[in-house]
């Protein structure tokens, strides 16, 4: 697999990101009486949030997914949301189409017909020996090094378009004067 190019920028970008995050952060200082007033605010929105969660899970089929007003299905289980074109996107916020093909968060795609790497940088890279699974794997993992795995994006999605089909309707009060 011929893919020096995409490691050694991937390590260069590595190292920056590891330089960057080594210098300290200097945060403003914060007395008692404001943290006890942020605990306090944060008890209260996530009760809240509970709650609004709790409502939401009533609409999950047997195995925790969720089929959506478009015709797609959120399976939290797998972490991936497959469209009604049968393509499916992941938690690193990547999308798989049905010919194997990827594209990731950061614009790069690997072409499954073709087993060539098309770069967001413009680079094309022919790679006749890797498998789609090898290149969709290059790819997340290039995406995680860069910051954008987040385990629980299909999960926050499924959940946000569930309160979108079911709006929470506001309680219904007496008559007013």
């Amino acid at each position: 697999m011929t893919l020096y190019p995409i490691n050694r920028r991937l390590s260069t970008f590595a190292t920056l990101i590891f330089l960057m995050a080594a210098v300290p952060n200097i945060a403003p200082a914060q007395n008692a009486s404001s943290k006890t007033q942020q605990g306090v605010a944060k008890e209260k929105s996530s009760a809240a949030t509970e709650a609004e969660e709790a409502r939401l899970k009533q609409f999950l089929d047997k195995d925790g997914g969720y089929k959506d007003s478009y015709g797609g299905y959120y399976n939290p289980k797998a972490a991936t949301y497959t469209d009604e074109k049968g393509g499916i996107l992941d938690n690193w916020s990547g999308y798989t189409y049905k010919d194997g093909s990827y594209k990731s968060k950061l614009g790069d795609y690997w072409d499954a017909p073709t087993k060539t790497f098309k770069l967001a940088n413009g680079e094309t890279l022919k790679s006749d020996e890797t498998t789609s699974a090898e290149a969709i794997k290059v790819l997340r993992d290039s995406v995680e090094e860069n910051g954008g795995y987040d385990k629980t994006f299909i999960q926050k999605a499924m959940m946000g378009q569930i309160e979108k089909d079911h709006p929470l309707t506001p309680p219904k009060t007496g008559k007013r004067p």
